[in-house]
């Protein structure tokens, strides 16, 4: 017989400060890459990094919302969870 199990998960902007800026800094270490649209002297497409801690907070939001992140109260990413 399966147990019920209740997972409390939050959206970003529920999450408290502290547990926001626990995310904000393990993102640090995954840097989106852009390409500007300039090129260098060889001709190669200019590719800088972005990082989500350099966004705006509604930016952040939007980021997590579009990828359905869903969070602990500590600020750690939960997966695998549906959002209705």
């Amino acid at each position: 017989m399966p147990s019920i199990i209740k997972i409390e998960a939050y959206k970003f902007e529920e999450l408290s400060n502290k547990s926001q800026e626990y995310f904000i800094n393990s993102m640090w270490d995954i840097p989106f890459e852009y390409e500007t649209g300039e090129r260098d002297q060889e001709g190669n497409l200019i590719i800088e990094n972005d990082y989500f801690g350099d966004w705006n907070f509604q930016d952040q939001v939007d980021f997590c919302e579009a990828n359905k992140y869903l969070f602990s109260k500590y600020g750690k990413l939960i997966g695998h969870l549906a959002i209705n």
